[in-house]
């Protein structure tokens, strides 16, 4: 019987899951391993900011999933697999054997290896820890946020929303050390960092952070003081890859096919943040990349297992669209942006097939 092992609880492979309830694998032993038996969806974290979403309406079950589907289930974490030998050795110290390996494992924050986490300092990666840190950042006195990416856009622009309605006085402070969104163009950035100014939100762009003590960030400018602080910077890819010796781009995220393979070891396939397909221009994952990724992993595993058949992941280019609060949002599509609340209601389609989960 075959081995594969599912390494991650991403939203590719609870699209697998999915299609497994309904065509499962003929003589094939299945194991989802991932950290946590939650998966959250970074999708709905604005609406649990806000306070719109219960936190049990965010996240998918990754135990129930598997057991449904007839998977077996493991709490747990790859740190790293050996492709000649096709092992993989968990956080734990255990060896797993696996004929195919899926990596849908996401990325981690860069930039925290030069601060120190504690009590007072957040990070929203691995994604079960949000909540968590969002209930606890909130309320503070002085909440900031260091980050420039849409993560940051969002979380801020809906944290400050919540605290509008609580008619809390301090604003939250986003120290964006690159001007804000700088993968866009500058005249779209400037217009969505105007938006978050109009709400209350004190933005600082182009800061260099000199140090960080306890409750206090020094910057070119001046001094910011914080109570509690989010560390929202870009996404890093994961180290498990490097570890194991296999192929990277430039940045260190896994290098993969238009099939979710690798060329030199068919047998891994990739997904989801922390993988990146050749031929394809960076691009932002959503529910709609992940899902379609998820139907071409499984057909593709399946073809591997037996029936030869796959298909291709084709390059999408679809609208970013982030949520404001206050039910605002931007839409940005082919480097033009709209404002207002038809981008907010597009997202809230877009969320209600999460909130199925």
């Amino acid at each position: 019987m075959k081995k594969l092992l599912l390494a991650g609880g991403g939203h590719s492979h609870i699209q697998v899951l999915k299609r497994l309830k309904e065509e499962p694998l003929k003589e094939v032993d299945i194991t989802l391993i991932s950290p946590s038996n939650y998966q959250y969806f970074p999708e709905l974290f604005p609406g649990y900011a806000e306070d719109r979403y219960a936190e049990k309406r965010i996240r998918a079950d990754l135990e129930k999933l598997a057991e449904d589907a007839g998977v077996k289930w493991k709490e747990g974490a790859v740190l790293s697999i050996d492709p000649g030998q096709k092992l993989a050795l968990t956080a734990e110290g255990e060896i797993l054997e696996f004929d195919i390996i899926s990596l849908n494992i996401g990325s981690m924050t860069s930039g925290t290896d030069k601060i120190s986490l504690s009590e007072n300092i957040y990070t929203i990666k691995p994604n079960y820890q949000f909540t968590t840190a969002v209930k606890t950042f909130r309320g503070v006195n002085n909440p900031v946020i260091i980050g420039e990416n849409a993560a940051a856009v969002e979380i801020a622009s809906s944290v400050q929303a919540w605290r509008t309605k609580q008619h809390l006085p301090n604003p939250i402070t986003v120290i964006a050390q690159n001007r804000l969104l700088p993968e866009m163009k500058e005249n779209i950035s400037e217009a969505i960092a105007n938006r978050l100014r109009e709400s209350g939100i004190i933005l600082f762009e182009g800061e260099t952070i000199k140090k960080m003590e306890e409750n206090k960030i020094f910057l070119n400018s001046e001094e910011i003081s914080f109570d509690k602080l989010l560390w929202l910077q870009k996404p890093k890819a994961p180290d498990l890859f490097k570890l194991s010796k296999l192929p990277v781009d430039e940045n260190g995220y896994l290098s993969i096919e238009k099939t979710l393979q690798i060329k030199e070891y068919p047998f891994i396939f990739g997904a989801g943040e922390g993988a990146v397909i050749k031929e394809h221009q960076p691009f932002t994952h959503s529910l709609y990349t992940s899902r379609k990724q998820g139907d071409v992993l499984f057909t593709n595993i399946r073809g591997f297992l037996d029936t030869g058949e796959g298909e291709l992941v084709e390059e999408l280019h679809i609208p970013i669209l982030l949520e404001l609060g206050n039910k605002q949002g931007v839409a940005v599509f082919r480097n033009r942006p709209l404002f207002g609340k038809i981008p907010w209601a597009l997202r809230q389609i877009q969320n209600k097939k999460l909130l199925k989960n």
